[in-house]
């Protein structure tokens, strides 16, 4: 990592920057599938929830620095298996992210040591984390982390896709 790079906890101040890059990596997933296209209101959303998450002990938001500007972020919360397994209490990393600009300097593995730091702080055995299929860059860098295939999450088309309900008309039906 380059000696002007920091890798810190996300601050209150961050939130334009980082809610910008936080779009930026909903917009790059999207281009390899579009199951990840943002809503419309992402960014307003990600604002509201932004300053709970800070104050929330529960969940982590990492964030790289460079030059005072932010280039990646990872955020992370703590869970554990469900109730019918052996509890195991894990770190779900929810998303890790580093500006094209910024990659292949080691910025990721910077930010995975936050979260692994974390994960030990907080007694986690385990980081469980979801990634596109499609994601090929992804994939080989989490391979060099050592990660292993732990599910798979498949996705299958409704049989007669022209007489579906649109989402909005099945709000409430179908619990959500």
């Amino acid at each position: 990592m380059d000696a002007t790079m920091t890798v810190r906890r996300a601050e209150r101040g961050d939130a334009g920057a980082l809610g910008g890059l936080w779009l930026t990596f909903l917009e790059e997933q999207a281009t390899l599938d579009d199951h990840f296209a943002p809503a419309e209101d992402a960014l307003e959303r990600w604002h509201n929830d932004f300053p709970f998450w800070l104050h929330d002990e529960a969940r982590r938001l990492f964030v790289v620095e460079e030059a005072g500007q932010l280039v990646g972020f990872a955020t992370a919360q703590r869970g554990s298996t469900p109730p019918i397994y052996k509890a195991v209490a894990e770190i779900h990393l929810d998303e890790i992210y580093v500006a094209p600009v910024a990659r292949q300097q080691g910025l990721g593995m910077e930010l995975l040591k936050e979260v692994r730091a974390w994960a030990a702080e907080v007694g986690a055995a385990r980081i469980r984390l979801t990634m596109l299929a499609a994601n090929a860059t992804g994939q080989a860098f989490w391979r060099k982390q050592g990660a292993v295939p732990f599910t798979s999450t498949l996705t299958v088309g409704v049989a007669d896709t022209a007489e579906a309900e649109p989402v909005e008309k099945t709000r409430g039906k179908l619990g959500f």
